[in-house]
């Protein structure tokens, strides 16, 4: 994730658009736009304030901070998205949920990815059981409706362990 900051000076009418991100596609930004009001910089959004000692002048400024509605979106969309990889799942998961964060602007913690281990192992002398955990796994990584690479990875891991299972109890495969 990158946070990209927007200065707009006080004789600017538009503020300068924001880049994007160069690096890996898909690759999530936070865009802080800073303008001048008065004789103080301040986030340009008018939000609740903080003082801080801004450094070398000794005097006190008032700064706002504010976490991008984008960065609070893709929060909730991660959380949702990985609750429901683990609801689905059941008994084989094999963690919690692990997420990777990021802090937002008023010290929150934001989800930015997330993952949670899966137990993919076949079931010793029990073809049966394991074509049963191989298609729960299979349905909990396209439950969210938008798998991500890593969950059509799990998916097709799922697909060969539930194929490997069927020749094994000599049933026809579903599609």
């Amino acid at each position: 994730m990158r946070v990209i900051y927007d200065y707009a000076s006080a004789t600017t009418s538009a503020s300068i658009k924001p880049v994007a991100p160069m690096g890996r596609t898909g690759e999530t930004a936070i865009v802080v736009r800073i303008g001048r009001v008065g004789s103080e910089t301040r986030l340009a959004d008018d939000l609740p304030t903080a003082a801080r000692v801004a450094p070398g002048d000794g005097a006190t400024r008032t700064w706002n901070y504010r976490t991008s509605d984008e960065a609070l979106a893709r929060d909730r969309a991660v959380r949702g998205h990985e609750n429901t990889h683990l609801s689905a799942l059941g008994p084989y998961a094999a963690s919690g949920i692990l997420y990777d964060t990021a802090t937002g602007a008023a010290g929150e913690t934001l989800a930015t990815g997330g993952r949670i281990a899966v137990d993919l192992a076949e079931v010793p002398g029990d073809p049966a059981a394991t074509l049963r955990k191989a298609r729960t796994v299979l349905s909990a990584a396209q439950a969210p409706g938008d798998p991500s690479a890593a969950d059509l990875r799990v998916a097709a891991r799922a697909y060969r362990l539930m194929q490997q299972a069927q020749a094994e109890l000599g049933v026809e495969l579903y599609a």
